[in-house]
């Protein structure tokens, strides 16, 4: 591969097209945020990125591109203005050891940068293993965390000029949107920049005030000694370890729409074999019951002290907005992410009937999350505010499998100028042993499904008929 060397040619704050309006108020809006987005403090930024070919438009050089892509976001951002701002923070006067934290729509702006690397658009594609060190330079604000949001954007966008492509790599604050928020930001942005001159944007406006249980709740306050040490530590950390261990790489396996029919009917078949008679598996716990089964299966091949009897944490994050009392908005723009968790011994996968077993285990998971859930969460978590403590597994056994985003996300319905996008990718941040990243694949009714192991576990994977036979790359 081509040495890397990104070269910046411009860093551009924008802010949004109405901001000299704004200007003429002192105050700004302030949004409070709520347990679900003061959950994700403590962890880094999302990162997101898309791959395009260059595509050659008469009159319009690749400077034209990049100077429509920042009006469109300066115009996007009029709509998705909570991107623009910083977060705040609040000490309370009538009690000194509580504080709470907010956003600050101040339209101080996001950071825009346009950059150069000489690398193809072959480097990213074609290796077997996601070229992580390719990629994670093409996104800014990794190892920073979302309390960082003070000093730092809450967006950040860096447009990177290949050799024969672009890479457009877009990094987010997850206390002030999850996933479902962040692509509704996308999508309008993309629409936008589509829309020829006009600044269009055809949907009904976000909805930004959070939901919370009790109107008494809001502002939440935090007990500065629970917070403290979380938020003024100088450490930039990701959400499980400051970058991904040396001995994990990537991989991204391509399921089509027939693989996937096939994996859901043989899961569908066990299930019923084990006299579930009414349980339906869905296309997505098919697909990572399969992953995650081959995973340890393969893996116990690997190590002599292998434990039949270990217990393996399964968890899987989910939009939660049908689940709320009265349910959440489509607009809504913010946290709604329920955890789903559930423990399974590894015997129970390698020397079980199938991977229908786990998928039985991830459709309870499913099937389980429901409004008391959340609201008895919700209700302990304010009572003794809790935030995800970085840290990774590392080596050839980890024994947490995460599962995050989602096939149903628009990723390849995106247009800024270079046609569809040949590829999504994910930046480092929160990535460690087991991160299991769903998205959707490049042809439709497909599914790409990234994780992250020791490449050993991935050669035994390699060596494996039945996980073989059953995907396509």
């Amino acid at each position: 591969m081509r040495s890397m060397d990104v070269r910046r040619v411009s860093t551009t704050n924008i802010r949004p097209a109405s901001y000299i309006i704004q200007q003429a108020s002192d105050t700004h809006k302030r949004i409070d945020l709520n347990p679900m987005d003061l959950l994700f403090l403590n962890i880094a930024y999302m990162q997101k990125g898309f791959l395009f070919t260059k595509q050659h438009e008469e009159g319009k050089s690749i400077k034209d591109k990049i100077s429509h892509l920042k009006t469109s976001l300066s115009h996007t951002l009029d709509h998705f203005f909570p991107l623009a701002g910083r977060l705040g923070i609040e000490k309370h006067e009538d009690d000194g050891n509580t504080i709470s934290i907010y956003i600050n729509c101040n339209s101080e702006g996001a950071e825009f940068v346009h950059a150069t690397a000489d690398v193809s658009v072959e480097d990213i594609v074609s290796p077997t293993y996601v070229p992580q060190a390719v990629i994670d330079r093409m996104f800014l604000l990794t190892g920073v965390r979302n309390c960082q949001g003070q000093s730092h954007p809450l967006l950040s966008i860096q447009v990177t000029e290949l050799i024969d492509g672009v890479f457009i790599g877009c990094s987010a604050n997850h206390s002030v949107c999850d996933g479902t928020s962040f692509w509704k930001f996308i999508n309008a942005w993309s629409e936008i920049t589509s829309s020829s001159g006009n600044h269009t944007y055809s949907h009904p406006s976000p909805v930004f005030e959070r939901w919370f249980i009790n109107e008494t709740d809001c502002p939440i306050r935090l007990h500065l000694s629970s917070v403290h040490d979380k938020l003024s530590a100088k450490k930039n950390i990701t959400g499980t370890d400051e970058v991904p261990s040396l001995d994990l790489v990537e991989k991204c396996f391509h399921f089509t729409k027939s693989n996937i029919a096939a994996l859901k009917e043989r899961a569908n078949l066990e299930i019923v074999s084990g006299t579930k008679q009414n349980m339906v598996i869905s296309s997505l716990q098919a697909i990572l019951a399969f992953v995650w089964t081959a995973v340890v299966r393969s893996r116990s091949c690997l190590n002599d002290n292998w434990d039949e009897s270990r217990e393996l944490e399964l968890r899987l994050l989910m939009n939660n907005r049908t689940k709320l009392v009265p349910p959440l908005l489509e607009t809504y723009f913010g946290n709604s992410i329920a955890r789903g968790v559930v423990t399974v011994k590894e015997g129970q996968l390698v020397k079980g009937s199938g991977f229908g077993f786990l998928a039985s285990v991830l459709n309870g998971v499913v099937n389980s999350n429901n409004f008391k859930k959340s609201r008895n969460f919700i209700e302990s978590w304010i009572e003794k505010p809790l935030m995800p403590v970085p840290g990774g597994n590392t080596g050839i056994v980890g024994n947490v499998f995460v599962a995050r985003s989602s096939q149903w996300f628009n990723m390849y319905g995106n247009n800024f100028g270079w046609g569809r996008p040949i590829a999504v990718r994910t930046g480092a941040n929160g990535k460690s042993y087991g991160i299991t990243t769903v998205n959707p694949g490049p042809v439709e009714e497909s599914v790409a499904i990234e994780i992250c192991l020791p490449i050993e576990v991935f050669k035994a994977m390699e060596n494996d008929a039945e996980f073989m036979e059953a995907f396509s790359s």
